[in-house]
Formats: C-alpha cells, sequence, structure tokens
C-alpha cells in the first residue's frame, strides 16, 4: 500500500541535520521529497568518512526517501526552475536563512505568486519577531540556550552537550508536524501558508514542559526544575548496570519486598504518592544500594515478575544485537545502488493502512538532476545548458 503522503511534493532545501531528517520522514512516509543541493552538495555529505566522496554515514542516515537535484539558486536560471518545480509542489521546507531566501528571491510571497496553495515552512533559529531573528543557530547553541545543557549539570560536574542531535531531531520533528498540520489546513480550506519553526522556542518548550515545575504558578512557588529527574540515573549491579525504578506506589511497595525492606510499606513517609515524591532522594539512594546486590540479569528477570519497568544500559554496538529489535526487524541490512551493504533502521511507527516505507537510499549528488528536470518541462537540451553553465549537475 502506498504510504499516507503518497501523492505529496516537497522541495526540501535544507542542509546538516534539522532539516534533512524532517524531509526524510516526509519521504518515508511516502512523499515525494526532492532534494535541492548547491553544486557543492549538503556539508553533511563530506562530515565523517565514507566509503566514497560525498556520501558519509551522517548523510546516508538523514537523507533517505529523496532525490537529488542540483540548482545553483544564485543563478537566475537556478532560481527559474525552482520557481518551475515549486508551481506543482506542496511544501517547500528550508532552514535557510529567511533573509538569505529573500535574497535569493525566493521569500514566501515570491514562491506562492508561482504556487498559491504552497506550504512554505522555515526552520529557523529563533522566532523572526525578536532580537536573535538574524543569529545563526546549531545544536550545541540551542541545547545550552533552552536550559538542557545547565540541567545536565545537576547530574554532577558542569554543563554539557549530550551526544545526541537532540535539537535538531527534535526541531525537525516539530517542522514535521508543522507540515502536516499546514496540509490538512489547506485540504479544508485550499489555503497554502508560510510557518516558521524556530528552534529556541520549540526546543525550550521541549526542556521546560517537565523543568518549569514551580514556576508554573505565579508568583514561583520554588524554584524551577523537576527534581525527581535529577535523581534518576543507570544504577550499578554487581556485574554492569540497569535502567530501572518504581514509579507508582504499588510499585514502590513491590519493590520493598525486592529489596528485603517490607517494613517501609508502613512508613508514613512513603503513605501516599505525595508522600513518594518528597522523599523520592530517599527512595532512589534505596534503589541504588539494592541494585548492588545482585546482577543485571538477574534483576531484569525479578524486575519483569514484579512488573516493574527496567531495560539494559545498551551501547550505540549492543543495541543493535537488542532481542526485541531483531524480532521486530528495527536493524535493517540494505544494498545501497553505489555504497553497497548499510544499515539503517525502519520507520518506527506503525500503520495498519497505509504503512510508511523507505522509498530509496540517499542519493548521489544530482543522481536525480534529468529526471526532475524533465519532469518540470525542460527539454534535454535545456538541461544540457544548465548543466554547462553551472547551474545543475547531472550524473
Amino acid at each position: 500500500m502506498p504510504g499516507p503522503l503518497e501523492g505529496y511534493r516537497v522541495l526540501d532545501l535544507t542542509t546538516v541535520g534539522m532539516g534533512p531528517y524532517a524531509a526524510q520522514t516526509l519521504g518515508d512516509l511516502g512523499a515525494d521529497v526532492i532534494k535541492i543541493e548547491s553544486p557543492e552538495g549538503d556539508m553533511l555529505r563530506t562530515a565523517a568518512p565514507g566509503r566514497s566522496p560525498g556520501m558519509s554515514p551522517l548523510f546516508l542516515q538523514t537523507n533517505r526517501s529523496k532525490r537529488s537535484l542540483v540548482l545553483d539558486l544564485k543563478q537566475a536560471a537556478g532560481r527559474a526552475a525552482l520557481l518551475r518545480l515549486a508551481a506543482k509542489a506542496d511544501v517547500l521546507l528550508t532552514n535557510i536563512r529567511p533573509d538569505a531566501m529573500a535574497r535569493l528571491g525566493l521569500s514566501y510571497d515570491e514562491v506562492a505568486a508561482a504556487s498559491p496553495t504552497i506550504v512554505y515552512v522555515s526552520l529557523v533559529g529563533y522566532a523572526q519577531s525578536g532580537p536573535y531573528a538574524p543569529r545563526p543557530a546549531f545544536d550545541d547553541l540551542i541545547i545550552g540556550a533552552s536550559g538542557l545543557a545547565a540541567l545536565e549539570a545537576e547530574m554532577g560536574g558542569g554543563p554539557r552537550y549530550p551526544p545526541a542531535w537532540i535539537a535538531d531531531l527534535t526541531v525537525g520533528l516539530f517542522g514535521v508536524h508543522a507540515v502536516m498540520g499546514a496540509l490538512l489546513h489547506r485540504a479544508r480550506t485550499g489555503e497554502g501558508q508560510a510557518v516558521e519553526v524556530p528552534m529556541f522556542e520549540c526546543m525550550t518548550q521541549f526542556v521546560l514542559t517537565p523543568h518549569l515545575a514551580a514556576h508554573t504558578f505565579r508568583p514561583a512557588q520554588g524554584r524551577a526544575g523537576y527534581v525527581r529527574l535529577f535523581e534518576r540515573r543507570p544504577y550499578k549491579t554487581r556485574d554492569g548496570y540497569i535502567g530501572a525504578g518504581a514509579y507508582t506506589r504499588a510499585q514502590w511497595l513491590r519493590f520493598f519486598d525486592l529489596a528485603g525492606r517490607p517494613e517501609l510499606k508502613d512508613d508514613p513517609r512513603f503513605a501516599d504518592a505525595l508522600g513518594i515524591a518528597r522523599h523520592i532522594g530517599v527512595l532512589y539512594g534505596l534503589f541504588a544500594e539494592t541494585m548492588l546486590t545482585a546482577t543485571t540479569a538477574e534483576w531484569l528477570e525479578r524486575f519483569q515478575a514484579a512488573d516493574i519497568a527496567a531495560m539494559p544500559i545498551h551501547t550505540p554496538d549492543s543495541v543493535q544485537d537488542d532481542p526485541h529489535l531483531v524480532a521486530t526487524g528495527f536493524f535493517q541490512d540494505v544494498e545501497h545502488p553505489t555504497e553497497g551493504a548499510i544499515r539503517t533502521m525502519a520507520v518506527p511507527t506503525r500503520w495498519s493502512r497505509s504503512p510508511p516505507r523507505p522509498g530509496r537510499q540517499a542519493p548521489r549528488l544530482g543522481e536525480h538532476s534529468r529526471d526532475i528536470l524533465s519532469e518540470a518541462g525542460y527539454d534535454e537540451a535545456e538541461i544540457d545548458d544548465l548543466v554547462a553553465a553551472g547551474v545543475s549537475v547531472a550524473r
């Protein structure tokens, strides 16, 4: 069956992580995603060593389900080609700063003149109504500015960035739901529109949803920060580490039995959920001490029997052998047309009627230029002229 976005066309004018991940997600959902690249290509193509030039593993993991078209948008012929494509497109997704898009003659108003119903989604660093509007932004900056790096310091040491693209990929998903919502609005009204997705604001909402905490009330009733999250961490067992924890009062009561401390079930400090919340530090201390008394495998078995959530602490290597992910086929080794065997990850959501699936693996630079330009109405001679002028690159 076709994916849920089958029949929609997305022009992907994004680079690096956030935008390409958003566009890849739309492509996995069935959209025809055309990745518009400069003649130099997306910088992520060369951000890490690969088997062949321009095909880094980072690029391969964020650009499947797309076709690649090279257009030099600084040249008039490149801009004209993009506007011709926009006339038949549903979505234009960009993380080029708005002032740069305006200099290219590709602002929302200019693109909408060619395609009045287009959904024009700008992934920006900061809301364009504020003083930070012209500033550049990237993952580390937004992790720091949103408060996440400082929250990491609550776990010990100084502020630090988590070793993952937390801001890029999280805000990329904000971009996906912005596209979907705007397409739904268009389906109901026939109206296209411009949508702005600012990294700073999106990530601040993401971080502070639990951590606004006592500042939810005005005036504030205490410091910001959800204290329970500062106490959580992997627990050391007799032979390794485990991710586990009781959450409800009923789970804590069962844990007291596992810990050999049944008398705590009658302790007035833990008589209700609020009491548990007030004494969570004490409980987490008991949990940490108890984990040292058995192996990880033993605790996983005991927690499963007691219906208390627990999982192993995987490494990026070991998670690939997790028996659940093996059983669900999450990691998939596929044959890339030019890069040979590569490992990919399946679309994690499951659908009963219109299951998403990758349409193709990440393209070489300009791999589909001729096909896409032909679809836009260019004949072979015109395409040859664009290539000769350096406006496009065609394989």
